[in-house]
C-alpha cells in the first residue's frame, strides 16, 4: 500500500505537473488558460528583443516537463529535467528584481528536489565505483504501467497542437489531460478511497482554475477544495500513524 511519504510524492508530482503545464499552455495562448505562474506575455515582451521564439520553447519545454511528471510513466525522467528550469527561472527572476517571485520559484525547486531525493537509490550508482544493481521497485512504480501515461502524453501533444489555432478547444484538451493524469493514479489499485478523494479535489482544483471566472463562484469553490485536501491530508497522516501504532501493539 502507498504510504504517507509515497503519497507525499505523488501529490507533489501532480502539483508541479499542473503549475508548469499549464504555465506553457497559457503562454502559448497568450493567456487564454488558467494558471498560477508565469507571465502570459513573456513571448510579447521577449519579442521585442528578437527572443519571441526562445519564449515559444521555453513554453513548449514547461507543458511536455509538467505531462511527464503527470504520466508517472516518466516523472522521474520530468523531475530531473526540471530542475534546470527551475533554477534558470529563479536566476531570471532575481535578476529582473521581481518582489516575491524567486521565493515562489525557490518552494518549486525544492519539491523537485525532494521528489528526486525520494529515488535517489536509482542515482546512488553515479557516485559509486561498483557496477550498478537493481534498484528494488518503489511504491509509485505501481502507476507507470498500462496505457493511461501514453494518454496523458497524448492529451499533451493535442493540448499543444491546438494552442495556436482554437483557444476552447486547448482548454477542453487540457482539461483532459488534467482528468487522465488523474485517472492514471485513481484507477489502479494502490490508493486507499480517502487518498482518491485527496487526489480527485486536487484534479477539480486544476480543471477549476482552468477555467478562471467562467464559473460562478470559482474562488469559493477552490478555496473549499484547497482547504478539504489539506483537512483530508491531515486525517490521512493520523489515520496511518494510528493504524502503526495498532500493529505494534499487536
Amino acid at each position: 500500500m502507498i504510504q504517507n511519504k509515497d503519497f507525499l510524492v505523488l501529490l507533489i508530482r501532480l502539483f508541479l505537473g499542473y503549475v508548469f503545464f499549464s504555465a506553457g499552455v497559457c503562454k502559448l495562448t497568450q493567456g487564454n488558460f488558467g494558471q498560477l505562474i508565469g507571465p502570459p506575455w513573456l513571448e510579447e515582451a521577449l519579442a521585442k528583443h528578437g527572443l519571441a521564439f526562445f519564449a515559444q520553447v521555453v513554453a513548449v519545454c514547461q507543458v511536455v516537463l509538467g505531462a511527464l511528471l503527470f504520466t508517472q510513466r516518466f516523472s522521474l525522467l520530468g523531475a530531473v529535467m526540471l530542475v534546470p528550469m527551475n533554477i534558470a527561472i529563479i536566476a531570471v527572476t532575481i535578476s529582473q528584481n521581481w518582489t516575491g517571485t524567486p521565493y515562489v520559484n525557490a518552494v518549486f525547486l525544492s519539491l523537485n528536489l525532494a521528489m528526486l531525493l525520494y529515488e535517489w537509490k536509482r542515482f546512488k550508482f553515479l557516485f559509486s565505483t561498483e557496477p550498478a544493481l537493481p534498484v528494488a521497485p518503489y511504491a509509485l512504480d505501481t502507476f507507470r504501467t498500462g496505457k493511461l501515461p501514453w494518454a496523458v502524453i497524448g492529451a499533451a501533444v493535442l493540448t499543444l497542437g491546438l494552442s495556436r489555432f482554437n483557444y476552447p478547444l486547448t482548454n477542453a484538451a487540457g482539461l483532459l489531460t488534467f482528468l487522465l493524469a488523474g485517472a492514471t493514479v485513481i484507477l489502479p489499485i494502490g490508493l486507499t478511497k480517502l487518498q482518491k478523494v485527496i487526489v480527485l479535489l486536487a484534479i477539480a482544483n486544476m480543471c477549476l482554475l482552468t477555467l478562471g471566472m467562467k464559473l460562478p463562484y470559482t474562488h469559493v469553490t477552490i478555496a473549499l477544495c484547497s482547504a478539504g485536501i489539506l483537512l483530508l491530508l491531515l486525517v490521512q497522516m493520523w489515520l496511518s500513524t494510528r493504524q502503526k501504532q495498532i500493529v505494534v501493539g499487536v
